[in-house]
């Protein structure tokens, strides 16, 4: 049985050895080195900087690199590890992120989110509900809850 399992062991390394090999070979023809043996063979420097000029480089923005779940994970991680102290609203100091300047919070349960990159809040209310106020009752009344906030990042908790 374990020369059976040696004899499997050994030829998935030889197929992973050819499977990198195809695969860093790129399919184009390998150019002999000094020796003349193409099996030592090394990609000469120009063929890298080809590689390199053909690979298109995009700009995206952090919006685009990072879903509301994403950054939510991250706000998560900051809250569990303690690298970032969430800030503590008042009513009063949530009330200034209407939506009117932009910024649009609102709170559930004791938790204060950002759903500025949210469409449906784009002017500080949506389907009754207005962006700066603790939406705990009306929220879970809605069809979807409160889940519907897991996927913004959490900015602070409301004071009581």
């Amino acid at each position: 049985m374990g020369e059976i399992v040696r004899k499997a062991l050994i030829v998935l390394v030889v197929l992973f050895g050819i499977f990198l090999a195809i695969g860093c070979a790129g399919n184009k023809p390998v150019t002999p080195n000094e020796t003349g043996n193409s099996e030592q063979a090394v990609a000469p420097a120009g063929a890298i900087t080809e590689a390199v000029n053909e690979t298109p480089i995009t700009e995206i923005t952090l919006a685009e690199a990072v879903s509301p779940t994403e950054r939510q994970n991250a706000t998560e991680m900051q809250n569990v590890t303690g690298v970032s102290e969430l800030k503590e609203y008042t009513l009063k100091e949530l009330a200034e992120y209407n939506g009117k300047n932009g910024t649009v919070y609102v709170a559930y349960q004791g938790q204060v989110y950002n759903v500025s990159d949210s469409d449906i809040w784009k002017n500080g209310t949506h389907n009754g509900c207005n962006a700066g106020t603790d939406l705990t009752g009306k929220m879970d009344k809605t069809p979807h809850g409160g889940k519907i906030l897991k996927g913004y990042p959490v900015v602070g908790t409301l004071k009581k």
